[in-house]
């Protein structure tokens, strides 16, 4: 496969903090704590500056010694929210301000990159309940990319490499954020044709796999967030 960057301009990546009060900040701070990543890409972080630097003096304080990433040397986009948005900030607890915070931060990312400034996102995580409290009503964070780029064939896709002998897995999920008790009727001939027709041309575009081995697994369960879900389907569980 050939890269559509040249050997003069690395990728422009623009990763967000998703919901400030969850562990994305963290994730952001330790990640970015590694120079390979900027020795592949040019990176810059958007989302609640004030926050981020909070996030970093409570995190040193409790662990000295904890490899983390200074914030002040990062190329950060800083929301600015308005304090009428950010004074209902708690720290590890998912509200309406997290939720708001986290949707204009991937929002924003998402109005950049399709304006040019940035080749790609790579976002942290957020809790869909604070969406929700927040007003928000998607069922993720793939479906807003897919409304605000115009795009009506998509999916969620995991890559991961075995540290062990380097094999290279790559899933498409057929549902993702329904309850349990809705696969079955979701599962349909249509569906699975448009997720591995999907998964095919995925492979041969963005991979170059031209005749991948392609399998179809059984289920995965994974916890579904509180809020309206858990209360109208009556499960704790989805089809991640």
């Amino acid at each position: 496969m050939q890269s559509i960057f040249s050997a003069q301009r690395l990728p422009r990546l623009v990763i967000t903090l998703g919901d400030p009060s969850g562990i994305g900040p963290e994730v952001v701070l330790k990640t970015l704590s590694h120079p390979r990543f900027e020795q592949q890409a040019q990176i810059s972080v958007i989302g609640d500056r004030p926050h981020l630097d909070q996030t970093y003096q409570q995190l040193k304080a409790a662990s000295p010694q904890a490899n983390l990433r200074d914030p002040a040397t990062l190329n950060m986009i800083d929301m600015a929210m308005p304090e009428s948005i950010t004074k209902g900030l708690r720290c590890g607890v998912g509200n309406r301000s997290s939720g708001e915070i986290g949707f204009r931060t991937l929002e924003s990312a998402i109005a950049r990159t399709l304006a040019g400034e940035f080749d790609g996102i790579v976002t942290a995580p957020i809790a869909k309940s604070a969406w929700l409290a927040a007003g928000h009503h998607y069922p993720g964070q793939t479906e807003l990319l897919a409304e605000m780029s115009g795009t009506r064939r998509f999916g969620m896709l995991f890559v991961a490499k075995s540290p062990h002998n380097g094999w290279i897995l790559r899933t498409l999920l057929a549902t993702t954020h329904i309850p349990l008790k809705a696969v079955p009727q979701a599962l349909t001939p249509e569906l699975m044709t448009l997720k591995l027709e999907l998964l095919i041309a995925c492979l041969q575009q963005d991979f170059g796999l031209a005749n991948a081995r392609i399998a179809i697994a059984d289920s995965i369960l994974t916890v579904v967030n509180k809020a309206n879900w858990v209360e109208k389907n009556k499960t704790g569980s989805s089809l991640g």
